[in-house]
């Protein structure tokens, strides 16, 4: 399988070149591509000049050989991917496949971390910049401490960060005191954001035959050549209207779980997904059984063509994800996430009625959505208030999610 060597790098740091000649490799190994596309999304940082130079040296060159301008760049604070963005670098790539074969559109989300070392002892989250240790990734670094100005000033990238992150991940990550606290907390980053990619494909799949290959990793900077640990890949097929995941895995984003060891001078990392997995970001679940009832009440009724459509999509989303044994647990959140987007679109008080139904939201908030759903809300108000529910969603548990998946899609039953 052309996949199988990013599966056996997964929390394993390895050099640079090393993962991007892995990503070439699994690109060049998916057949039938008549051509190529690549999306870099990473950090602002100027310690991200390596990666930059060595993505374009050693995956895009070599994929889009007599192409002048061949990486579509994302670059901002800590590296998030931007909605709609995968849609443009997808149409930006589109040429041969207009007419004929798949086009592979590989896509690495890279997070960063620093580590120097101090009298032999690596020290992470930190490196020299003009010889004074400096933090790296200074946006993550912040998150975790907050300067005052956090909360005077708007800062839109923190607010994006920290509603994304959410309080539970955000609580445990600041009580941290291990050496790999920031290692920690650009893995959750890395692994939030490939999530937040996926929703966009799951929502709005490239428009002609596509191979989607999503990376996430954690670059870690440093003296000499740089590091990356493999948090996880995503392997996405379009025919052009419906899209799934064919295969991949992932690095959990629940700080607790992440077990640290060094192979020599390289980090190991584990985060196994557990049967008996405790709750962890999980928002309190609400026990108003008003509220439920009245979000069942809208649910018997969403039988619209458009939902519907987008349920069966869902659907099948779910059944090919539930054949592998960690499917449903590293993408229930997203798919749930792109079908919650999509029905923003066309009916957003099922989504709302769905989040009220398994109570994935507290108790104040239940009852406002049963006393909006009762009112009967306009299309504009519902789409408002579940764009708002967004960060929530985020915060739910793989469990949690699955639950909600669930209830949707017994509006729509398996061979309906």
């Amino acid at each position: 399988m052309p996949l199988s060597e990013l599966e056996g790098l997964i929390g394993r740091e390895v050099p640079l070149d090393v993962l991007h000649g892995a990503l070439r490799r699994a690109s060049q190994g998916i057949k039938d591509v008549v051509e190529y596309g690549t999306c870099l999304v990473t950090c602002s940082d100027e310690f991200q000049g390596e990666l930059r130079r060595n993505f374009d040296r050693d995956v895009a060159r070599p994929l889009l050989p007599h192409v002048a301008s061949r990486t579509f760049a994302v670059s901002n604070m800590a590296g998030r991917i931007e909605p709609g963005a995968l849609q443009l670098a997808d149409l930006h790539f589109t040429v041969k496949t207009r007419h004929e074969g798949a086009k592979l559109l590989l896509v690495q989300i890279a997070a960063h971390v620093g580590r120097r070392h101090d009298a032999q002892v690596p020290i992470f989250g930190e490196l020299n910049r003009f010889g004074l240790p400096s933090p790296c990734c200074g946006a993550l670094a912040l998150l975790l401490a907050p300067p005052a100005a956090a909360f005077s000033v708007r800062h839109p990238w923190f607010d994006q960060l920290s509603a994304f992150f959410g309080p539970e991940r955000l609580e445990a990550l600041r009580a941290d005191t291990s050496p790999h606290r920031l290692v920690s907390a650009a893995i959750v980053h890395a692994v939030l954001q490939a999530e937040s990619g996926l929703a966009d494909l799951l929502r709005d799949p490239p428009r002609t035959a596509t191979h989607v290959l999503l990376v996430a990793c954690v670059i870690v900077n440093q003296r000499g050549s740089d590091g990356a640990l493999l948090c996880g890949y995503h392997h996405l097929i379009s025919d052009g209207e419906h899209v799934h995941v064919d295969s991949g895995g992932s690095l959990r984003s629940t700080p607790s779980a992440h077990r640290f060891r060094s192979e020599g001078d390289l980090l190991v990392v584990e985060s196994p997904w557990l049967e008996d997995e405790h709750k962890s970001a999980v928002l309190p679940r609400a026990t108003d059984a008003a509220a439920v009832a009245a979000g069942r009440e809208v649910l018997e009724r969403s039988t619209a063509p458009a939902v519907r459509e987008r349920l069966a999509r869902a659907r099948r989303q779910v059944e090919h994800l539930e054949r592998r044994p960690t499917g449903m647990r590293v993408y229930a959140r997203p798919v749930l996430r792109g079908l919650l987007q999509a029905l923003s679109v066309v009916a957003p008080e099922v989504g709302l009625a769905a989040l009220l139904v398994e109570s994935a939201t507290d108790l104040t908030r239940a009852r406002h959505l049963r006393d909006l759903l009762a009112r009967g809300p306009s299309t504009e108000e519902a789409r408002r208030v579940l764009h708002d529910l967004e960060p929530t969603i985020q915060q739910l548990g793989h469990r949690e999610a699955r639950e909600v998946l669930e209830t949707l899609l017994a509006l729509h039953p398996k061979g309906a």
